[in-house]
């Protein structure tokens, strides 16, 4: 999302007073990487932006709840609490528990780090280790599967035909969560896309295991989000900003019914994609989509209040992408709906970086 785009949605946010509590049934989910390695802007959060976010959490009442709660919720499970946010962290790098692990404990914040394993086994400097781990699982820590070596799910390896790649990544998937289960008492069926990246056939036979699978694309989390790639919001050095940070954590998810094409991965650089909506109470009329360096684009809609297409006014680069989509309600809040795009270039596969 664009930078311009935040601006405008945070001038509109910061005119209100009195925003009332997000709904029970939804939370929104935030995602960390590194804390205070200024070396890694694209993935890192400076220990001054972090710090401030975590007064903002605490100030402003948010109830920041361990993940467990929010799967249990989407499975039926007790309600969410009003203004539920869950933070959880990837790759399991040793900032974690240097820089982020302390303050966590000191304003009492669950969390969850989706690991990594291989790179922990293989004692790579700037990972955890499993003793780190096993001690911040005593304060509060929480963990789960991010695969073992970190491999783009999508990806193919040279004269890789597209069932030994589903196979390969499978075995991956499985190694990362046996080895958890090894080191640790991890959360079951629930993965983190290794960069996001999935496409149909990896999240299909990902469901049938009964894996609930987390991607990288913004937005809050409901009932009927899809669980085959529930939203997070990623943090970083350059969507840090405390405003635009406090227009995430008001955010709700839009009520979804259906995504077509669903599959993100694609050839095409002006993909085009059809929403179906189900009941809501925002003013559709206003609903805006913003594709990442493009800005707004146009919306058309098929059924007025029900379904629309979108689809970026210029070709999409290599690599990932994505569009945003929101429209507010009369109270100020608005309902937010993301969905990735991985661009493979002409005659290639998309490599992750």
């Amino acid at each position: 999302m664009s930078r311009q785009y935040f601006l405008v949605f945070f001038l509109i946010l910061s005119g209100l007073c009195g925003v009332p509590a997000q709904a029970d049934d939804s939370a929104v989910v935030l995602m960390y990487h590194r804390f205070g390695e200024d070396r890694y802007p694209a993935t890192n959060i400076k220990t001054e932006q972090f710090d401030a976010q975590l007064e903002v959490l605490k100030k402003e009442g948010y109830a920041v709840v361990p993940l467990s709660e929010l799967l249990s919720a989407l499975k039926g499970g007790k309600p969410l609490p009003p203004k539920a946010v869950v933070i959880t962290i990837d790759d399991a790098y040793r900032s974690i528990y240097e820089t982020a692990y302390p303050r966590f404990r000191k304003f009492g914040f669950p969390f969850t780090v989706f690991v990594a394993t291989d790179p922990v086994d293989d004692g790579l400097p700037a990972y955890m280790t499993w003793g780190q781990m096993r001690e911040m699982a005593s304060g509060g820590a929480s963990f789960a599967n991010h695969g073992a070596s970190h491999l783009s799910m999508i990806t193919k390896l040279k004269g890789e035909s597209d069932d030994a790649r589903i196979g390969r990544v499978l075995a991956d998937f499985e190694k990362g969560r046996r080895r958890l289960s090894e080191e640790l008492n991890p959360l079951p069926d629930v993965f983190a896309y290794p960069y996001g990246e999935y496409d149909g056939r990896v999240a299909e036979q990902l469901q049938k295991m009964g894996t609930i699978c987390f991607g990288q694309h913004s937005g809050a989390v409901g009932p009927g989000s899809d669980r085959r790639a529930l939203p997070r919001f990623p943090v970083a050095e350059a969507f840090a900003d405390i405003g635009e940070f406090r227009v995430k954590l008001k955010s709700l998810p839009m009520p979804v019914e259906a995504v077509t094409p669903w599959e993100p991965v694609v050839k095409e650089n002006l993909p085009e994609i059809e929403i179906t909506l189900g009941k809501s109470d925002a003013r559709l009329a206003e609903l805006a989509c913003f594709v990442g360096g493009q800005g707004r684009v146009p919306v058309r809609w098929i059924e007025a209040g029900k379904r629309f297409k979108v689809a970026p006014q210029r070709p999409l680069g290599p690599g990932r992408q994505r569009v945003n989509c929101t429209a507010p309600r009369n109270d100020g809040r608005y309902l937010w709906f993301s969905h990735p795009w991985f661009v493979k270039a002409p005659g290639l596969d998309y490599k992750g970086d």
